[in-house]
C-alpha cells in the first residue's frame, strides 16, 4: 500500500527472547499496514491472542502485558485513523 511504511519500534521491554521479541513485532507490523477495516481487526485479535498467550504462560508480568496493550493501542489507533480518513493533525 503506497505511503504505508513499516512501523520500527526498537525494543518492547519485559519480553523473555529475541524471538518473541520478532514474533511481537511482526504482529504490531501487520496491524500498523493493514490495508482495510477487517485486516486491520484481525491481526489486532490476533496481537491481543498473543499477549494473553504469553501471560498465561507465565512468559511476561502483569506490567509486560500492560506495556505491549499500550503499544498495540497506539498502532491501532493509527491504523484505524487511517481508515476512516482521519490522518490530519489533530487540534490540541
Amino acid at each position: 500500500m503506497p505511503g504505508i511504511s513499516v512501523l520500527t519500534i526498537s525494543d518492547q521491554p519485559g519480553l523473555p527472547s529475541a524471538r518473541v521479541q520478532t514474533a511481537w513485532l511482526l504482529r504490531l507490523n501487520s496491524v500498523y499496514k493493514s490495508s482495510d477495516w477487517a485486516s486491520g481487526v484481525r491481526a489486532y485479535h490476533n496481537a491481543i491472542g498473543y499477549t494473553q498467550a504469553l501471560r498465561d504462560a507465565e512468559l511476561i508480568t502483569n506490567d509486560t502485558e500492560l506495556a505491549m496493550t499500550a503499544s498495540l493501542a497506539e498502532v491501532w489507533q493509527t491504523a484505524s485513523d487511517r481508515f476512516s480518513g482521519n490522518t490530519g493533525a489533530k487540534d490540541g
